[in-house]
């Protein structure tokens, strides 16, 4: 599929080295199968309705409190504290990232391109290390280091602080509308990608300034 975008001049065309940010879940990494998985457990354990893969989807990028209030109507805290104590580890053995992401990311680097996670996952360094893509990023920011999850820019504006990016010359890569929505927030051009379940004209309806099918096509656009 080839990349839409809006009418702009190419990063490549304004010499721009921003840096460049990414959610995790559905954007570097497919971890759908291992959350569904994991949540069927809990299920199991907690007397809840069995969930399919396509509803876990549509709740992946929110705080998973409130991603199972989403899939069950009701949270109860025993749940995370389970999930965190026996499930985690399960999860991480089905999460694998998407054709292309390691190659492209060393590409990014060795081009001098900032790298950051953003993301509203608790204890995201354990899930980037396991992903094996750690070694790409220089700031990793997740659920615990901010006051405010995304959609708020917090995370974005701490990311880059920490990266030394201005904000002018930033992209954010994600999946869904809290990404778009935290990349309007803190005035990052947002690039939607599709892998989350998104379809093109969702992402570019949220302000996309450009829509990718996967993180491979990134290198036409920024480099």
């Amino acid at each position: 599929m080839k990349t839409l975008m809006h009418p702009s001049p190419s990063v490549k065309d304004q010499g721009a080295k921003g840096a460049v940010l990414f959610d995790f879940d559905m954007t570097l990494v497919d971890s759908s199968i291992g959350i569904t998985f994991c949540l069927n457990r809990l299920a199991l354990s907690f007397g809840l309705a069995k969930v399919s893969r396509e509803e876990v989807v549509r709740t992946i990028g929110y705080p998973m409190d409130q991603a199972m209030g989403m899939l069950w109507g009701h949270f109860d805290p025993e749940w995370i504290d389970h999930y965190r104590e026996h499930l985690v580890p399960l999860e991480y053995e089905r999460m694998e990232p998407f054709p292309g992401t390691r190659e492209t990311l060393s590409r990014l680097r060795e081009e001098g391109l900032p790298l950051g996670v953003v993301s509203n996952r608790k204890r995201l360094v354990p899930a980037v290390e396991s992903s094996g893509l750690k070694e790409f990023f220089l700031s990793v920011v997740g659920m615990e280091d901010v006051n405010k999850p995304k959609p708020d820019p917090e995370p974005v504006r701490l990311s880059l602080k920490i990266l030394g990016g201005k904000v002018e010359e930033a992209f954010l890569v994600g999946d869904s509308e809290i990404d778009a929505e935290a990349a309007r927030g803190s005035g990052v051009r947002f690039i939607g990608v599709t892998s989350g379940g998104r379809n093109r004209e969702i992402l570019l309806r949220e302000g996309a300034w450009a829509v990718i099918d996967g993180i491979p096509e990134l290198t036409g656009i920024l480099l």
